[in-house]
This record gives C-alpha cells, structure tokens and sequence, in this order.
C-alpha cells in the first residue's frame, strides 16, 4: 500500500499550485488563529477556488466548537476536520457524526500516551495523527522517538513532527504509517512553501 502524503499549513496560491502538480494527495489548512500559518475561511475558499477533484482539502482545527466549525464549513471547501488541540476521543466522534465528514483526532505523544486507547479510537475515526509533544499545535519542527509507536499500529496511523527530505524515507521504513504529514520540513519560511523541498519529500516516499 502507497504512503499517503498530506502538505499543511498553507497560505499561498502559487505553493498549493506547485503542490497539487507535484500530486500531493491531501492540502492542509490551519484555521487556528494564534498560529503563524492562520488562515480565514474566506481565504481558504479563495486559496482553494482552483484546486481539483481528487484532492483532499482538510482543515486544521484547535480547540473548537461544533457551532464554529459548522460555520467554517459551511465558507469553505473543506473535505476533511482535523481536530489538533485538546479535544477528546468522544468529542472528535461526535464531530465525526454530526458534520458527516471524515475527522483525523491528533495525539501528541509522550511517555504517557495511551496506546491501547489510540488502538481503539483508529478504527472509528477516519484518522489519528501522531504528533510530537510541543506547547504549540502543529508545525514545531519537532520530532518524536518512533519506537514507542506499537507494531499493531502500522498501516494504520499518519505520522508527523519533525518529517523532512532527511528523514521521511526512515520513518515510513521504521513506522509504515498509512499517511505522512509535513508542515515546516517543506518551508522557507512559517507559511512559505519551497517548491523544491516538496519535489524532494514525494520523491522520499514514493522512491
């Protein structure tokens, strides 16, 4: 089974353009706005008037309502919620249900993940997303130890924190993740996408 591959934390026509022909599958859009790569839902509908069928558009949430998701969505193009704060499992389950729509639940991991909870909630969410523990949501740069990912996992989960050019192609050799998420590993700058490192990236995982 082929690595999926997830782009987040755009903010500019011309990186998402690049993006979408290098065959990126899935555009991440951050809609949390105490991060550096915020967006509005008025310009995630305006970044994303001219991406095609076929790509997956997700958006970022961080600690957020039903009722201020439910009027994002309804801005936006949004096909998938990724909820990346501190939102519990019944929580993103309810989203999940009440939206109608495919709902990634991010875990920051550390030494006391539950890991027979994370086991349990992958196969009734659409995604659980594996993120290094940082005091900021998402984007960090940071890396985690893959080790403490269990074997029962692989296949199953997307994995992000700390992925570049360097060290894509170990971690989907150490963990076989059904997705990889990148964010600052394809940047410039916070929100300025390098065309080239994301050439670099696909071309890691896919070989």
């Amino acid at each position: 089974m082929r690595t999926r591959v997830k782009f987040c934390g755009f903010t500019r026509e011309p990186d998402i353009q690049a993006a979408v022909a290098l065959g990126v599958d899935a555009l991440g859009f951050v809609l949390y706005e105490k991060s550096p790569r915020y967006v509005s839902a008025e310009r995630v509908a305006q970044l994303c008037a001219h991406v095609p069928a076929f790509v997956n558009i997700v958006g970022l949430f961080v600690n957020s309502t039903v009722p201020q998701i439910t009027r994002i969505l309804s801005k936006t193009p949004i096909s998938t919620i990724q909820l990346h704060g501190d939102e519990s499992w019944n929580f993103a389950l309810n989203v999940k249900k009440i939206m109608q729509r495919p709902v990634i639940k991010a875990v920051r991991v550390n030494p006391q993940t539950d890991w027979d909870e994370v086991a349990h909630y992958v196969d009734q969410l659409s995604g659980v997303l594996l993120d290094a523990d940082s005091s900021v949501y998402g984007g960090s740069g940071h890396g985690f130890d893959w080790a403490h990912i269990p074997s029962a996992l692989r296949g199953k989960i997307i994995l992000s924190g700390g992925l570049s050019v360097d060290t894509v192609k170990n971690a989907i050799d150490t963990v076989a993740p059904y997705a990889v998420d990148v964010s600052s590993g394809i940047e410039s700058a916070k929100g300025i996408k390098d065309a080239e490192k994301m050439r670099l990236f696909l071309e890691q995982v896919r070989g």
